[in-house]
């Protein structure tokens, strides 16, 4: 059984690596690469690697809230892996394999795997969303009083998915769930029972820790600012005329609409998005035909290799072995 399962997992590697190449379509990137300037077609794959550093960090702090205690370097891997296959699958499906990398590389128990995992996922989709508002109050669209408001506001919106956890424990306690429970078979009832009850008790300690708030918050804002500042100097080989809050609105919400198109990797969905926001602020079609191509060349294949490399590393992943107590007599 083990043999079958190891077996499994590396063929979702290629699988994830022909994924990636559909994904960015690289057959069409050779034209448009004699547009851009060497030095930043050096330039703009490693940022791809620099997002490395606050996903690990960010994923250290989430586990030290459960009381699990693990170097950001060894959590490089799975972090990375995390991130990349949430943008490339539709509604972040690709997240499914993960707590099995947890349990299978750290010996993290999978129930606080899931709750890992829904923690970071729903509240980086939230903070996605406050980006791109921010970004988009900075566009200069608005007056600057009204700009320094909201981007207040915005900031301060921050910690609303701890009052929402909370206000839905409380109103779940309340409804009436014993009648539905009564539905579903005894035995699978109990595991659930089991499984949602570990869970669900780890997502706690991590939505109801305001300085865990905090700490995912400014490092899933830096993940974000550098993903940003990628796609700026990207799009600015391009057209010039595109400022960073503007490429950032463009991003996110091309983003968002891959994410929540439930297509296939969002095919179309992004790109189509991308190509009508780069119209809205000035871009001809050609351009914005071009960035989207550049785009797929330059950041989503080297982010899919390199998360599929942190893949095929989380997979040789082992956990230390425990450290053998020294008899007394052998200390004097």
């Amino acid at each position: 059984l083990g043999a079958l399962r190891n077996l499994a997992l590396y063929a979702l590697a290629f699988t994830f690596l022909g994924l990636v190449l559909w994904r960015t379509r690289v057959w069409e990137v050779g034209d448009s690469l004699a547009q851009v300037n060497p030095f930043v077609l050096t330039l703009i794959p490693l940022f791809s690697a620099l997002l490395s550093l606050p996903l690990a960090l960010r994923q250290r702090l989430i586990l030290n809230a459960l009381g699990q205690r693990f170097s950001a370097w060894k959590l490089l891997p799975i972090s990375y892996y995390g991130n990349t296959v949430s943008f490339l699958t539709p509604m972040a499906s690709g997240e499914i394999v993960r707590p099995a990398l947890f349990q299978r590389g750290l010996n993290l128990p999978l129930s606080q795997g899931v709750a890992v995992v829904l923690y970071e996922r729903l509240y980086s989709s939230f903070l996605l969303g406050v980006t791109g508002l921010l970004a988009l109050a900075l566009t200069g669209a608005l007056p600057w009083t009204i700009s320094a408001a909201l981007v207040t506001l915005l900031l301060t919106a921050s910690g609303l998915p701890l009052l929402a956890y909370w206000a839905a424990r409380h109103l779940s306690a309340r409804l009436p769930l014993a009648r539905l429970e009564r539905l579903v078979p005894g035995r699978l009832r109990d595991r659930l029972q089991e499984a949602t009850r570990e869970s669900g008790t780890a997502l706690s300690q991590l939505f109801l820790s305001p300085r865990l708030a905090v700490s995912f918050c400014l490092t899933t804002y830096l993940t974000f600012l550098i993903m940003t500042l990628q796609f700026w100097i990207l799009v600015r080989e391009v057209t010039p005329g595109i400022s960073l809050s503007e490429a950032g609105v463009v991003l996110v919400a091309s983003n968002l609409a891959g994410i929540l198109s439930g297509l296939p990797l969002g095919l179309g969905a992004t790109d189509a998005a991308m190509v009508s926001l780069l119209g809205a602020y000035g871009a001809g079609g050609p351009a914005s035909a071009t960035v989207v191509v550049l785009m797929r060349g330059l950041i989503n294949l080297p982010t899919g290799i390199l998360g599929l490399l942190a893949y095929l590393t989380a997979l040789r992943q082992r956990p230390a072995p425990p450290l053998q107590s020294v008899p007394a007599a052998s200390r004097e």
